[in-house]
C-alpha cells in the first residue's frame, strides 16, 4: 500500500489545510481523572502500521483528527474558533467534531464518544472506532497484540437521511424530549435506551411506537396520556435519539425509570432492581 508510511503521512499532512487554535477552551472536559497512555495502541491499517499519535484513554483509543483524515484519506480539515468545530470534508465524507462534545456528526450520523473529544498538545483527539467509523473501515481489536486492525471494505459512513427510519426517529426524539427535556444529556440517553430494550425485550411489542404507546398493563409513559408526545423536540433529543438509534445503550438492563419525586406509583421501586440514578430519574431493571 505504502513503501514509505511515515513520508507519506508527513506529506499528507502539510497539504491539508486545518487551522486548530492553539488556546484551550473555556469549558474544556476535565481528563485529570482520565488515564492516559501514549502509545498505548497499535493500530494496522490495511496492513499498514499508523504512524501517528495514538493515545489509551480509559481503554479507548484515541487518534488525532487531523493526522487520521490526512491519513485515511484526500480530507481537507477546517477549523471553526468561535464554534470550536473541526470540519473534515472529502468526496463523500463530511465530518465535524466539537471540542468538548461527546460525540461526532458523520454524514448526519450522531457518533457517541463516551469520553468526549478534547484537546492532547495543542491537537484535537477523537475515538478512533467512531472516526474509523466514519470513513468506512472495520475496526477489531486484538487483546494479546494490544492492537487494532481497521480494515477498508466500503466507502465513508451512510448518510443519516438513510440510515435512520423517519417514524422511528420521529418518536423516540419526541418520547425523550417528553420525558426528560429538563434532564442532562445522559439522561436522555438513558431514557431512549429504555424504550430501545423493550423493544428488544419479548414483554413488549417489538416497535419504538408500539412500545411508547402500549397500554396492556395500563399507560406506560405519562406524555402519551397528557399529550407532551407531540411536542416538537429540542436538538438535543433529537441527538440523543439518534444516538440510541446507532445501537449505543447506557445499559442493556434497564426497562423502567421513575421520578421519585412526582411518581404516583411505586411499582417500579417495589418490585425491580434498582440500577443508576441519573438526573431526576431512577432507572430499573426487572
Amino acid at each position: 500500500m505504502k513503501p514509505n508510511l511515515k513520508t507519506i503521512l508527513t506529506s499528507a499532512i502539510l497539504i491539508c489545510t486545518l487551522a486548530l487554535s492553539v488556546h484551550g477552551a473555556d469549558t474544556a472536559i476535565d481528563t485529570s481523572g482520565y488515564r492516559m497512555e501514549r502509545n498505548g495502541v497499535n493500530v494496522t491499517v490495511d496492513g499498514w502500521d499508523y504512524e501517528g499519535e495514538v493515545y489509551k484513554v480509559n481503554n479507548t483509543a484515541y487518534v488525532g483528527l487531523r493526522e487520521f483524515a490526512c491519513y485515511a484519506d484526500n480530507s481537507v480539515v477546517s477549523w471553526n474558533e468561535d464554534s470550536l468545530t473541526a470540519t473534515v470534508t472529502t468526496d463523500s465524507l463530511t465530518l465535524s467534531a466539537v471540542e468538548n462534545r461527546r460525540s461526532l456528526d458523520a454524514n448526519g450520523r450522531i457518533l457517541w464518544c463516551e469520553f468526549g473529544v478534547f484537546r492532547i498538545d495543542d491537537a484535537l483527539y477523537v475515538p478512533l472506532r467512531q472516526i474509523a467509523q466514519a470513513f468506512g473501515f472495520d475496526a477489531v481489536y486484538i487483546g494479546s497484540e494490544n492492537r487494532t486492525y481497521l480494515t477498508r471494505h466500503r466507502g465513508a459512513i451512510e448518510s443519516g437521511d438513510t440510515y435512520y427510519d423517519e417514524e422511528e426517529l420521529h418518536w423516540l426524539s419526541r418520547i425523550i424530549h417528553a420525558e426528560s427535556r429538563g434532564e442532562p444529556f445522559l439522561g436522555k440517553l438513558a431514557v431512549g435506551t429504555v424504550i430501545l430494550n423493550r423493544v428488544d425485550a419479548p414483554q413488549f411489542p417489538d416497535t419504538i411506537y408500539g412500545v411508547i404507546f402500549d397500554n396492556r398493563n395500563g399507560t406506560q409513559f405519562t406524555p402519551t396520556a397528557n399529550g407532551t408526545i407531540y411536542q416538537t423536540p429540542g436538538e438535543d433529543s433529537v441527538m440523543a435519539a439518534k444516538i440510541c438509534l446507532e445501537d449505543t445503550r447506557l445499559s442493556d438492563e434497564i426497562l423502567y425509570f421513575l421520578n421519585r419525586r412526582i411518581a404516583s406509583s411505586f411499582w417500579i421501586v417495589e418490585n425491580c432492581r434498582f440500577v443508576m440514578e441519573i438526573g431526576g430519574h431512577s432507572f430499573y431493571a426487572p
